[in-house]
């Protein structure tokens, strides 16, 4: 098995203590975080200059001075990474086309990280709203079950008192608290997925491929199965017809199109794993199958 490393990955804007409260108290709680990339634009103004100094002067030769490791610093390096568009520094993020190459950046980033053993643990409450949406954005498209996302509580009272890095460390008991953000880890559900993939939107349409080549396997496997006269009724349905228009349809007695349309439903339960409980009616039909026929017949 591979050792993992523990990364913590940070959006950053004029607010530093973030970053550091988010760290003292993943370290708290035990996680053997090594490693701290925070994720910003080109730091051309003076705000978020003044917060890489900040965070700068914690971390001295990729040690964390403030937290004690049997006496001695915790090692811990500290590295920024630039949001950039077409290998280009942004300055801010401020169109679609520089929101495009900030959830670009990120995707590759997290992916790059991810092919190297790491565990993140993504910190959202820094920098630009927008950043922090691209972030969760490719989060999901990249990480997996052992991955984190997180946002830091700071008590009103105190957020003057810590402002754009007046203090990078509070006690256990100003209130300062960690809270994880839940969430579906679709990447985990694509293993194998090329290295090539270089782009979040590459990665989507890879993962609709992979969805729809699923639903068109369970398609194929309830067609299988079904009758000629239930491939009719199933055809009729996805057609767009309720039970008594396929009745007219194809001529037969509505009874008969339920007993089509019971017997195609379980065999759809079966291929969706439906739980026997869940209900199910011809709607269903209609929507699983309405793409289906318009490609084989």
């Amino acid at each position: 098995m591979p050792e993992y490393i523990h990364t913590l990955l940070a959006t950053l804007g004029g607010q530093p203590q973030v970053v550091t409260f988010t760290l003292d108290l993943l370290l708290q709680r035990g996680f053997p975080i090594s490693e701290v990339i925070v994720v910003h634009p080109e730091a051309s103004d003076e705000r978020l200059q003044h917060s890489v100094a900040c965070l700068n002067a914690e971390f001295v030769g990729d040690y964390y001075g403030y937290y004690l490791v049997h006496g001695q610093p915790l090692r811990c390096r500290l590295r920024s990474y630039l949001l950039e568009l077409d290998e280009t520094p942004l300055q801010d993020i401020v169109d679609d086309l520089s929101a495009k190459g900030t959830l670009d950046t990120v995707h590759r980033l997290i992916r790059d990280l991810k092919q190297q053993h790491r565990r993140i643990h993504l910190s959202l409450t820094g920098g630009r709203r927008l950043m922090s949406l691209m972030a969760i954005s490719a989060a999901y498209l990249n990480f997996d079950h052992f991955d984190h996302i997180w946002h830091i509580y700071t008590p009103s009272a105190l957020r003057p008192l810590v402002n754009e890095g007046k203090v990078m460390h509070v006690p256990s008991e100003a209130g300062v608290s960690l809270i994880e953000a839940p969430f579906v880890p679709w990447g985990a559900y694509f293993p194998g997925l090329s290295e090539t993939v270089d782009t979040a939107q590459d990665m989507r349409h890879y993962q609709t491929a992979r969805m729809d080549a699923e639903e068109r396997a369970r398609c194929i496997q309830v067609v299988e199965h079904a009758t000629p006269r239930q491939r009719e009724v199933l055809k009729a349905f996805a057609g767009g017809l309720n039970p008594q228009q396929v009745a007219q349809k194809l001529g037969i007695e509505l009874k008969t199109v339920h007993s089509h349309k019971t017997v195609l439903l379980e065999l759809c339960r079966n291929a969706w794993n439906k739980n026997s409980n869940e209900p199910l009616d011809y709607r269903f039909l209609q929507k699983a199958f309405a793409n289906y026929f318009t490609h084989d017949e």
